[in-house]
């Protein structure tokens, strides 16, 4: 057990970084809405990290590129073609999806790494690229919070003199973007998903106050993390489904103590 332990380390640590950080963004996104762009964003990096294996780059370059491309695409050219943000995002990952199959049934690195999008990497990774993948989720998690205090506080309060500009909206989506390609490639599509939806939601109604929710979200992802990477490792299973199972019986158990507390 000691040896698996230090063999897939880099694996459990990168996972307990990007599990809090995912889990912290869920709160940020559930304040608009805007759970289908994590999927989109998700499918598109899984497509950047497609054309870099065949072309011979790092996953890493190729996931986030093509997501922050996509990114900007979306606030300039899809926007025309579907107003609604929900649509622009069904758009993008409906041709993202659509362009990983076509990948993955004729080049077989991409067939490869089609396979692991949905079970992730972690037991894979090296600490060089727990170095990587952290750098690039550190600086999207520090842009995200410097630009999002404003944004917010413009949707909340939208009669207040100083409204963000379209840099302020661009900087935040290229946060975004970064914080997803980089789960997606580390964790797997749905696990990134259901970090990012499941702990805010277990947490939304109880926290007082925005801080106070990420907060608890970030430690509810840490701690799903942790305690299904040694039930996978222990009991011979794959990852993301343990991970997403011990998810969902974690909020299950916050709505039950909610309804017992009479929140």
């Amino acid at each position: 057990m000691l040896e698996q332990l230090l063999l897939f380390a880099p694996g459990f640590v990168l996972g307990l970084f990007m599990s809090a950080v995912l889990a912290a963004l869920g709160v940020i996104l559930r304040l608009r809405d805007e759970a289908l762009s994590a999927f989109s964003h998700a499918q598109v990096a899984v497509l950047g990290a497609m054309l870099a294996a065949i072309a011979g780059w790092p996953l890493l370059i190729g996931a986030w590129g093509l997501a922050m491309l996509v990114a900007v695409a979306g606030l300039w050219l899809i926007k025309p073609v579907a107003a609604v943000a929900s649509s622009r995002h069904l758009l993008v990952l409906l041709l993202a999806w659509s362009a990983c199959l076509l990948l993955a049934d004729n080049h077989a690195q991409a067939r490869l790494l089609s396979a692991s999008a949905v079970e992730g990497q972690l037991l894979l990774v090296q600490w060089r690229d727990v170095v990587a993948h952290g750098v690039v989720g550190a600086l999207g998690a520090a842009v995200l919070g410097g630009v999002s205090k404003a944004l917010l506080a413009h949707q909340l309060l939208p009669w207040l003199p100083g409204a963000p500009g379209r840099a302020h909206a661009l900087a935040r989506e290229l946060a975004v973007v970064a914080i997803l390609a980089t789960g997606a490639l580390a964790s797997g599509i749905f696990v990134t998903l259901a970090l990012v939806l499941i702990p805010a939601w277990s947490v939304w109604a109880s926290a007082r106050g925005l801080r106070a929710a990420v907060l608890q979200a970030a430690i509810l992802g840490a701690s799903a993390h942790v305690l299904a990477f040694g039930l996978a490792l222990v009991l011979d299973q794959v990852y993301p489904a343990v991970m997403i199972v011990v998810l969902a019986l974690m909020a299950a158990a916050a709505s039950l103590r909610r309804k017992a507390l009479g929140r």
